[in-house]
């Protein structure tokens, strides 16, 4: 049995998913057919050398008379929790059958290394070797290079998507002949990409269009409603910006603030009407289907309650303002009718769905009401 194992790790799978070899792949003839087999499919993927790198390592351990083996584990295409499960597994099964306690990994110094921690919680790791490919410095190759990370989906969603973005924003600009408004433009879409990256919220986008995408392909009802949905959430962008421009065009400068406040004015309730045309899209789905679709049914209702709140505060916010036309005293009454109307249309809403819980808890608190009463009798 050996010591001590020499890993290469293939996080995403390359291996299997252009030769078909399933991992671990154990043994130095059979690691190095597999590195042969991939590099005839693929001769670009880095995991090659890989491979080549942990033989490499194999005979220089072996030739110093140690005892070692050579095995290569691989992930999964989905690098993340679905990768690092397989080789967490597969690296058990390792365990299980060599029963060696120390490693050295061999990687391309890149994603695989993330893993690092996987392995180390089953392997003391006494090196990790990063595989760096030498590169001649020239243009053509610099080109090559740039080309293949855009081929890459995931590079290509994080650089091209923002720049296609960007200037298509400008060119609109351009067109409409405000020039000057396109900087300003620019700036507010690379703001609310950083913000949409920072929360994560590029990943609902892409569920949006690939929803949208199968509802398409399945032939659901849902289809015609996600694009009422898309079709009303640009006429409140528009509608929003419409009235931003009522607003700045008025010969008293407005703030920052009333800027916000006034595309929330102008787009709110067209950005409610596209949540529930998609909603309800989504609840015909399940009505068809029959599946359970009471929970959705909140949905809405909870998007009006949001609508009033976010309206009635903007014309609070714009009371006074000559777009509106609005007093002071009648903006704070729409305010005060607006949250009120959103609380009890949440509450109505809400307290059905909860209706066995609150019972449930009711139900706690009066017997704990009881004991407490009866303990003091006693």
């Amino acid at each position: 049995m050996p010591e001590k194992l020499i890993i290469a790790i293939d996080r995403d799978d390359d291996l299997g998913r252009k030769t078909g070899i399933k991992s671990p792949v154990i043994g130095r003839e059979e690691v190095l057919r597999a590195a042969i087999e991939l590099a005839t499919a693929d001769p670009e993927d880095s995991d090659v050398n890989t491979m080549f790198g942990a033989i490499k390592t194999y005979d220089e351990l072996k030739g110093n008379g140690e005892n070692v083996e050579v095995v290569v584990i691989c992930g999964d295409e989905n690098v993340g929790v679905s990768s690092d499960s397989k080789i967490a597994e597969q690296l058990d099964e390792l365990v299980r059958r060599f029963g060696a306690r120390s490693a050295v990994v061999v990687t391309d110094g890149s994603e695989d290394e993330f893993v690092l921690p996987i392995i180390s919680s089953r392997f003391k790791i006494d090196a990790v070797k990063r595989i760096v490919v030498k590169q001649s410095k020239t243009i053509e190759s610099t080109y090559f290079m740039i080309k293949r990370m855009l081929d890459d989906p995931k590079i290509a969603r994080m650089t091209l998507a923002p720049l296609g973005v960007i200037f298509l924003v400008y060119a609109f600009f351009s067109f409409a002949r405000y020039p000057e408004w396109g900087s300003g433009a620019i700036v507010l879409v690379i703001g609310l990409y950083l913000l949409l990256k920072a929360y994560g919220l590029e990943s609902a986008i892409e569920d949006y269009f690939s929803t949208v995408k199968k509802s398409l392909f399945e032939g659901r009802m849902s289809f015609i409603t996600y694009l009422i949905s898309a079709m009303l959430f640009i006429i409140g962008v528009i509608q929003g910006f419409n009235i931003v421009w009522k607003v700045y065009n008025q010969p008293v400068a407005p703030g920052i603030i009333i800027l916000i406040t006034s595309f929330i004015y102008g787009s709110v309730w067209w950005i409610v009407a596209a949540g529930i045309s998609a909603m309800f899209g989504k609840i015909l789905d399940l009505i068809i289907e029959r599946k359970p679709f009471r929970r959705h049914l909140a949905v809405p209702f909870l998007l009006i309650a949001g609508g009033l709140v976010l309206w009635g505060a903007s014309i609070f916010i714009l009371s006074g303002n000559e777009t509106l036309g609005i007093s002071s005293d009648s903006a704070f009454q729409y305010l005060l009718f607006s949250i009120f109307g959103a609380f009890i249309l949440a509450f109505v809403v809400i307290m059905p769905l909860n209706k066995k819980s609150m019972k449930v808890r009711f139900s706690h608190f009066s017997f704990f009401l009881i004991s407490k009463i009866l303990g003091k009798i006693s």
